[in-house]
């Protein structure tokens, strides 16, 4: 198509110019060059946009108007020129750019996860805070860079430092705990309001749910302690009670359940939450560690033994490899 264009182009192109060059200058002499040079820059455009690279294709209507207008309105120099661009344009040398994408390394995958606050880092920090020789300035960086970790971690430290000779680190240290109970104990008191005036069953069971995880955040992130503790436990016990009066079937509520009565060492709530956390459908493989502790309460140690038998151990993922070792008789 490239050559048939191009030479039926060239053979009305010397048409036309062949007719302005006679002795005959009328205007229908004119028109017919003109109709002649129009039809020749057509087909000139047709072979033109056939060679010209895909980048320079689109939108492909304005590219014909672009190059029939060049070549109409600029005779042989207009095709010389469209032809001249498009060389320049494939075979100038382009501008090195750098890749908008590279290629990342897979993170290595880690079978066990480390305590925030603890580790080398987390270590050299507790040690600032704990030795009241370290200068203030360091043990305020210190104490600033656990404020965001979980309080499970570091609230031990955090409540050790209330009773800190500085005052400002005593400020600080209470500034973070009262801050994050505040943030928990504040949804506590807005999901008590929208319980307050829902009417519909399963809202009251979602709002009922929602404040039992609340205080378990409560009591997980070691933010309240005596009476408190006793009060928030309580308090969780309530609500996933009530929640579960509505909707029996979550079997997580259940395992929360589990765990807060082994916690309060209450035997006969702990087996009955295990029951219906596995009547629920609640997998039997993560109840395996707490039906062990359940069984160590009742005494009945050649049941812990079964159960640790039971729970399929791996060294790299075992939190406590050596209690492992120790009820099923395995050595290293």
């Amino acid at each position: 198509m490239l050559y048939k264009f191009s030479f039926a182009g060239i053979t009305f192109e010397i048409a036309s110019v062949s007719m302005l060059l006679g002795r005959d200058h009328s205007m229908l002499l004119m028109l017919t060059y003109l109709v002649l040079h129009g039809i020749s820059s057509v087909l000139f455009s047709m072979a033109i946009a056939l060679i010209v690279p895909k980048r320079y294709q689109k939108p492909r209507v304005w590219l014909w108007l672009y190059l029939i207008a060049f070549n109409f309105f600029m005779p042989v120099i207009g095709l010389l020129c469209a032809l001249i661009a498009i060389l320049t344009g494939v075979l100038w040398p382009k501008t090195e750019r750098g890749a908008e994408f590279d290629t990342a390394m897979a993170p290595r995958f880690t079978t066990i996860g480390k305590r925030e606050g603890s580790g080398f880092h987390g270590t050299r920090v507790r040690a600032q805070l704990s030795n009241s020789k370290v200068p203030l300035s360091e043990r305020l960086n210190a104490l600033v860079a656990i404020q965001n970790t979980p309080t499970r971690s570091s609230g031990d430290a955090l409540r050790r430092l209330l009773t800190d000779p500085a005052d400002d680190v005593r400020l600080l240290a209470y500034g973070i705990l009262d801050s994050k109970e505040k943030k928990i104990t504040q949804r506590i008191a807005e999901a008590r309001l929208q319980l307050g005036v829902a009417e519909q069953g399963e809202l009251r069971a979602v709002l009922h749910q929602q404040i039992a995880e609340l205080y378990q955040e409560l009591i997980y992130q070691n933010l309240v302690h005596g009476d408190l503790l006793i009060y928030s436990c309580d308090q969780m016990r309530d609500h996933a009670q009530m929640a579960l009066l509505l909707n029996p079937a979550e079997s997580g509520l259940w395992f929360m359940l589990v765990r807060l009565e082994l916690m309060c060492s209450n035997v006969a709530g702990a087996q009955q939450a295990i029951y219906h956390a596995e009547q629920h459908g609640f997998s039997r493989v993560r109840l395996l560690p707490y039906l062990a502790e359940l069984s160590f309460l009742q005494k009945d140690y050649e049941r812990v033994r079964q159960l640790f038998s039971e729970i399929s151990f791996n060294p790299s993922v075992s939190a406590a490899p050596q209690i492992h070792r120790y009820w099923t008789g395995e050595t290293r």
